[in-house]
């Protein structure tokens, strides 16, 4: 009962064709076959290599769950066996598995790996393997707990999906699903709806524990998509390109009034300067008809006209430049406003600020 059943098979080609070549070939056509089936060997060997790690894995860790079974210590068996029958499935490892889960008081597990075991014999033609296993779980099947599952009418929705410790049951078997004792985790769920777990703890064998699904809220509605409207979306970039047009404009403008009342503030200067001029080159008193007083007329002339230009400049600017600055500043958002978040880190907190 405790051998791993291992069937043999040969291999005759691969994908339904033989690997070989023939004579009567041009020598670079039976050259070509011979690459061929040198990687036809090579990927067989390959194969063969990987599959026989995985046979000497599973073998090693049979054997050793072997000898923890034979000294009471099923728990810490039963782990290799199943790991070994992940890596290399056979017959006898499935039986032993059944077995070691029954020591450990797995009856559902146990009852489930009989049942595949006598199915898999009778595949084999292994009467005396279909008998032991049909026995051995026809003496645990009235050991079965299980887990009522029950579907209040306000409960049952479209989609209803019912998992027990992760798989999923279909309803016909909600009225006694066979469970392992324990904590079991029924999860219900279905479309649109929020799903939900029970935990329910199974002990005595050969109970059945109901277990009522509750009602499955909604999900919570998703917001609705914003409408974009195309027609405003380019009003609006209208809008900011005329704004941006006016503040270039009013900058230009403001720029230009304060270079005419620099320029007047030159010729302020000017007209100070020649009007001392004038002055040193008449001093008093001043004969009249002169050279002197000639050349001091012409210097009070041109400070006269220096003043009049400042006089002109200044105030002009000074009005250019406040018109300048009202378009700048009255030309509203030049572009879409960003949202930007900063995160203070405080004693005992964090603080956000959010501007735009």
């Amino acid at each position: 009962m405790h051998l791993r059943y291992r069937s043999s098979a040969s291999l005759d080609g691969v994908h339904g064709g033989r690997c070989g070549f023939g004579a009567g070939r041009t020598p670079t056509k039976r050259r070509a076959s011979r690459v061929a089936w040198l990687a036809c060997v090579a990927c067989l060997a390959l194969t063969g290599a990987a599959h026989a790690d995985k046979m000497t894995d599973a073998e090693e860790l049979f054997r050793r769950a072997k000898g923890l079974m034979a000294a009471k210590k099923d728990r810490d068996a039963c782990p290799l066996l199943e790991e070994s029958q992940k890596l290399d499935p056979q017959m006898g490892t499935l039986l032993n598995l059944a077995i070691c889960h029954e020591n450990v008081g797995k009856t559902a597990s146990a009852w489930g790996e009989f049942r595949a075991v006598e199915q898999q014999a009778r595949a084999a033609n292994r009467e005396d393997r279909v008998k032991l296993a049909r026995d051995r779980a026809a003496k645990l099947e009235p050991r079965l707990a299980r887990v009522k599952i029950v579907v209040p009418a306000d409960a049952r929705v479209a989609g209803l999906v019912i998992k027990v410790d992760g798989e999923a049951k279909g309803e016909p078997l909600w009225s006694g699903v066979a469970v392992d004792p324990g904590v079991r985790t029924i999860e219900a769920s279905a479309p649109g709806k929020l799903p939900k777990t029970v935990t329910v703890r199974v002990e005595a064998e050969g109970s059945v524990v109901p277990v009522t699904v509750p009602p499955l809220e909604d999900e919570p509605a998703a917001a609705p998509p914003i409408a974009i409207d195309p027609d405003a979306d380019r009003a609006k970039d209208e809008e900011y390109a005329a704004n941006r047009s006016r503040h270039t404009t009013g900058v230009v403008v403001g720029a230009i009034g304060v270079a005419a009342m620099a320029a007047g503030g030159v010729f302020g200067v000017l007209a100070i300067m020649n009007d001392g001029d004038a002055a040193k080159a008449c001093p008093a008193p001043c004969i009249a008809g002169t050279n002197e007083a000639r050349a001091a007329d012409d210097t009070t002339d041109r400070a006269l006209l220096f003043a009049n230009v400042a006089n002109v400049a200044i105030p002009v600017g000074l009005i250019v430049a406040a018109i300048g600055g009202y378009m700048a500043l009255s030309a509203g958002p030049t572009e879409k406003p960003t949202a930007r978040a900063l995160l203070t880190p405080r004693p005992g907190g964090a603080s956000l600020a959010v501007s735009w």
